[in-house]
């Protein structure tokens, strides 16, 4: 048999010369095939699929050139397989040697060898909402650090007199009558908090109740613990007089009482400052009233501290609740631990709460002259402590409590801030072992493919190692210190596409050996493995990498690094397989290959003749007759590609797509974002369901904690020159203030007065979290005021009561270097846990050591707390009314202070809600992008404009079937969602891609070219989908939703792709049977 020369193009070369007779004739023939209709036309046989292939290469030898010898194999690959145990070794320690200066770069000098940046902080550097928080934090921070060092932050704490951390029981009835209707269910509860209350070890790390005169306490003084925040101080009262409860309910059984109370509210106290033009609107009969009330409610509720036996008749208590809860001076007693539905109606609370308080420090601790790395360390020091002590007491007699076998009536869940670490590292840990199962299957499938331990020792070696090499060239060479821990998707990432990279070069190795012409030796066979596959696997990793830098396009810094990081995966994890892959591949086809069947693991020798020298022999041997290929390359070559070529076939598929892509639409067109708390745990972890139940199932009670919003004077807007958090994560900005700042007695005055409306006025109801009827406001002003009159704040009665008021309170600003040390030592009468001015008004008062750099007042909202990301539709309603408030306080306050006033929280919920209407843009214009991009891509590489269109047309569906799937699933568009979102195009390129380049290089009439499309592609492509499939599966079991929905969106992502490109964008070939040009120059359409 004559030897046709090598082949020397990408994947499959320009069509033989034959003379100028012959190829018109050929060319007539061609002609004539591709008018032929399709009725006449027979389906392709695979022997002729074959022989079409193997006609499809250079009649005439490449010349000689930098890249390629004189034969046209290319140079680089006639090195590795001249030697290929050195190249090999020699890559394995450079991608060692690279691991090791990373580590030494990164690792070593990272804080605690966390490579990763902290999360938190994440934003629209130039976004209002961002500028002014920063503009808050920045300042506070500074001013802080000033005095810090000057020596003014140190303090003397007494033993356990701070809240160490807080313990959450959450309790939910398995019975209709509540938590509270029967003894049973009281009783359950109260064990919860015995496993504590019965323990003498416990006093040692509780919170202490000190007397508010600290001078009074010595060695000897008797401090008792901080009693629990639960309704079972009511039911466990030291004493219960059922004659006075009785008298209270029937006087709440007159809604014109309840009325008179609600608006009088505070004023009744006269212990309390109410306003005049407030105090004049009552009668004297509503304030005595009012006021005589209010004592027989304190009379009852003084001995509610759970130190006596179950009172006998917990119906009556539960009623009286259920009264109080209507009066908002009374409603902070009993509110905290009744669910929202709770009321007179409907006094069944199906959930109910409690805090228990820990304390801390352990010993009596003074912290002047520690630095602030000094006094962290003794902090954790405190942390570690408590927690250790937690986990040998209680930990094992929580879970019993909490196990649903323990109580027939009630459900128990427990969190606390102490051990919660613990628990989150023991759940990421626990997922972290189903992901090793994806791994492991990857690692399985590359064996079962390439029939060689070897091939998938290192197959799975270079998947892996593409991680740490990518993060060097993303660390050490371009300089990106921003580690997203969104960056961890890299390995899911790397595993799908690595995986399929290595199917589609190993399995053009194993096509090769059906080439006569290209078994002449090693080099010639190697060199059109090497152009065949390097060339399909640049442009689909040319293309997955730009979809994933379509991520730059948003401002939030952690997926910018996501994306560049995962770009760099792609990028070195295609070096890798068509280097050390390649080379092992030589390893492999010189030692191994044809002693598979012998189980040889080790090196042999070389073995003779080569295993190429007897697949050329075995074709000879064959005379022309068709070689035995592979059941699934053969089921792809006849099945599948005549399935496609059949019109009726054509017909069912175009319904079913069409079909399902108009439902996708639909659903796709009716996703909406999250108008919840995005859940970050599986909706049936305890942890979870108790978070759950925490944000839906209680109102805004007194004791609640809610965000607190910041209306400051003084503040001048960050400074952004030259911020560039990608390079420098913890820079900012720098904090300026205003230099016309004044705090004059008319500005003392108007902050004051401000501070007063937003305690007080009513239209800030439901707006500002009330306790006990007043607007909870940090307002420094009038504890300041109330000591330059007295000079101590030791009788909060008459700090509270505002009779200095009457005097001349103004502090003149030249006294403030003298007065402030002092004032913010003293304990603050809005707080009842000894709570130091400094420490209550840490962010309000702006004070450096030397100068009042600014002020500002604090208010809580009654709608979000800190904890948590709420929906970003709540938090722009609250925000919005925010911003209203924000134009009152500028036209009141800042003409006299001078300055505009800056808005903010500190808690990251304002700019969060910026950040969720970014994620939905980005996921849009990502997505958008990524298959422009595409479509880009593919024509400039193919120069066919109706493959890059169709190929794009494939990508689209996949995109559109993916977001209608997930609606259909009843998933809303939170922040992982339309992070997903956005590296859609990202993934789902590869398999139509891989097809349309096979298509477009192939030779021969439409059905011609897909018949060997999928018989040289479709088993790569299908391997490639079967690996990145069941590979996902077991991310469907984590408890962690970010890597749930991710393991969901990789299955859905994958197996869309692979339909749309094997049915969709191929029957489209198939039935518009557009002809191509011959490859050459221009456009071929």
């Amino acid at each position: 048999m004559q030897e046709l020369p090598d082949v020397t193009d990408d994947f499959v070369d320009d069509p033989p010369t034959f003379p100028s007779t012959m190829q018109e004739e050929e060319e007539k023939k061609v002609d004539e095939a591709d008018k032929t209709p399709d009725v006449e036309k027979a389906v392709i046989t695979p022997y002729d699929a074959i022989q079409a292939s193997d006609n499809n290469y250079d009649a005439e030898p490449r010349k000689k050139s930098c890249w390629s010898d004189e034969r046209g194999n290319l140079k680089v690959v006639n090195l590795v397989v001249r030697n290929p145990c050195k190249i090999f070794w020699l890559i394995i320690a450079l991608v060692v040697a690279l691991t090791f200066v990373l580590n030494i770069a990164v690792f070593r000098t990272a804080e605690n060898g966390n490579p990763f940046t902290l999360p938190g902080n994440e934003f629209d550097l130039m976004d209002v909402r961002s500028i002014q928080y920063d503009s808050m934090r920045l300042a506070s921070d500074k001013v802080r650090g000033d005095r810090v060092d000057m020596g003014m932050e140190g303090k003397t704490t007494l033993k356990q007199s701070e809240v160490e951390a807080i313990q959450y029981w959450v309790f939910e009835a398995s019975t209709p009558s509540g938590l509270f209707g029967d003894e049973q269910s009281i009783e359950g509860m109260k064990d919860a908090y015995d496993i504590f209350l019965n323990d003498p070890g416990y006093e040692d790390y509780c919170l202490y109740n000190y007397p508010r005169n600290l001078s009074l306490v010595t060695e000897n003084t008797t401090v008792e613990c901080t009693a629990p925040l639960t309704p079972l101080l009511m039911y466990y009262a030291s004493y219960w007089d059922p004659e006075a409860v009785a008298e209270v309910i029937e006087e709440l059984k007159d809604p014109a009482k309840i009325e008179a109370l609600n608006k009088i509210g505070v004023c009744a106290n006269p212990q309390v400052f109410c306003p005049p033009e407030i105090v004049e609107t009552f009668t004297p009969e509503e304030v005595f009233f009012a006021f005589s009330f209010g004592l027989k409610v304190q009379n009852i509720t003084s001995t509610w501290d759970m130190k006596g036996d179950l009172i006998d008749n917990i119906t009556q208590a539960t009623e009286l609740a259920s009264y109080m809860v209507l009066v908002d001076v009374f409603a902070g007693v009993v509110d905290f631990g009744f669910d929202q539905t709770f009321s007179v109606a409907n006094p069944a609370s199906q959930y109910s709460r409690g805090i228990l308080f820990w304390g801390g420090p352990y010993t009596n601790r003074n912290t002047s002259g520690l630095s602030e790395e000094e006094a962290k360390e003794v902090r954790k020091a405190d942390d570690d402590q408590l927690k250790n002590y937690i986990l040998e007491n209680y930990l094992e007699k929580m879970d019993k409590q909490s196990d649903p076998e323990t109580h027939a009536t009630l459900n128990s869940y427990y969190f606390m801030t102490a051990i919660i670490g613990d628990v989150i590292l023991d759940i990421v840990t626990q997922d972290g072992l189903l992901a090793l199962f994806s791994f492991a299957f990857v690692f399985c499938w590359i064996r079962l493919n390439t029939g060689s331990w070897f091939l998938a020792f290192v197959g799975f070696f270079e998947i892996f190692f593409s991680i740490p090499v990518a993060w060097f060239l993303f660390t050490v060479v371009f300089q990106i210190k921003y580690f997203s821990t969104l960056n961890t998707l890299a390995l899911f990432i790397v595993a799908a596409i690595g995986a399929d990279d290595i199917f589609i070069f190993m399995d053009a190795y194993k096509q090769s050996q059906y080439h006569l012409d290209i078994l002449t030796d090693l080099e010639t066979r190697m060199s059109w493995v090497y152009r065949r596959t390097g060339t399909a696997m640049a442009i689909t990793s040319a293309t997955t990498c730009a979809a994933f830098l379509c991520t730059l396009i948003t401002p939030l810094s952690s997926i910018q690094s996501f994306g560049i990081f995962a770009a760099c995966v792609i990028l070195i994890d295609y070096v890798l397989v068509m280097s050390l892959f390649c080379t092992a591949v030589v390893i492999y086809h010189d030692r191994y290959e044809s002693r598979a069947k012998c189980g040889c693991c080790c090196p042999c020798g070389v073995q003779t003749p080569s295993v190429t020298e007897n697949a050329k022999a075995a074709i000879e041997a064959n005379n022309g007759e068709e070689m035995k290929r592979d059941r699934v390359s053969e089921f792809f070559r006849t099945k599948v590609s005549s399935f496609v070529q059949k019109p009726l076939n054509r017909l069912v598929l175009a319904v079913v797509f069409l079909s399902w892509v108009g439902v996708s639409i639909w659903q796709a067109t009716k996703i909406e974002p999250t108008k919840e708390n995005e859940q970050f745990l599986d909706e049936n972890h305890p942890l979870q369901k108790s978070i759950s139940i925490l944000d839906k199932e209680f109102p805004t009670a007194n004791d609640d904690i809610g965000m607190k919003v910041y209306y400051a004077w003084g503040l001048g807007l960050v400074d952004r020159t030259g911020v560039n958090r990608l390079l420098e994560p913890d820079n900012f900005g720098v904090p300026t203030f205003e230099s016309n700042f004044d705090f004059n007695d008319q500005c003392q005055v108007e902050l004051l007065s401000f501070s007063d409306r937003l305690k007080t006025d009513p239209k800030y109801r439901g707006l500002i979290k009330r306790k006990n009827g007043v607007g909870q406001v940090y307002s420094f002003i009038e504890e300041l005021a109330a000591f330059n009159v007295y000079g101590n704040l030791n009788n909060c009665t008459e700090v509270k009561k505002g009779d200095w008021r009457n005097a001349a309170w103004q502090v003149d600003t030249a006294d403030l270097p003298e007065m402030m040390p002092k004032f913010l030592e003293q304990k603050t009468c809005f707080a009842d846990d000894g709570e130091t001015v400094a420490s209550r008004y840490s962010k309000e008062v702006g004070w450096d050591g030397a100068t009042l750099k600014y002020a500002a007042i604090s208010a809580e909202s009654d709608k979000l707390d800190p904890f948590g990301r709420d929906s970003e539709f709540l938090t722009r309603q609250e925000y919005d009314q925010f911003i209203l408030l924000a134009e009152e306080a500028d036209e009141l306050v800042s003409v006299h202070c001078s300055g505009s006033v800056v808005m903010t929280d500190l808690d990251e919920k304002f700019v969060f809600m910026n950040n969720q209407s970014i994620y939905v843009q980005t996921a849009i214009q990502s997505a958008i992008l990524g298959v422009c991009i595409a479509f880009v891509v593919l024509l400039v590489s193919t120069r066919v404009f109706h493959i890059a269109l169709f190929a794009s047309l494939s990508i689209t569906c996949v995109l559109i079937s993916v977001v209608g799937t997930m609606v259909m699933m009843g998933w809303y568009l939170g922040s992982i969602e339309s992070i997903l979102i956005g590296i859609i195009a990202g993934f789902s390129v590869d398999y139509v891609v891989h097809l349309a380049y096979a298509y477009e290089i192939a030779s021969g009439d439409t059905y011609e070219r897909i018949t060997e499309a999928f018989g040289d592609l479709g088993i790569s492509v299908f391997n490639g989908m079967i690996t990145s499939v069941v590979a996902s599966i077991p991310l469907f079991f984590c408890q962690l939703q970010f890597f749930a929905k991710f393991g969901t969106f990789l299955c859905l992502t994958i197996a869309f792709s692979w339909i749309f490109a094997n049915f969709g964008f191929m029957s489209l070939l198939a039935q518009l049977k557009i002809p191509l040009k011959e490859k050459g120059r221009g456009c071929r359409l």
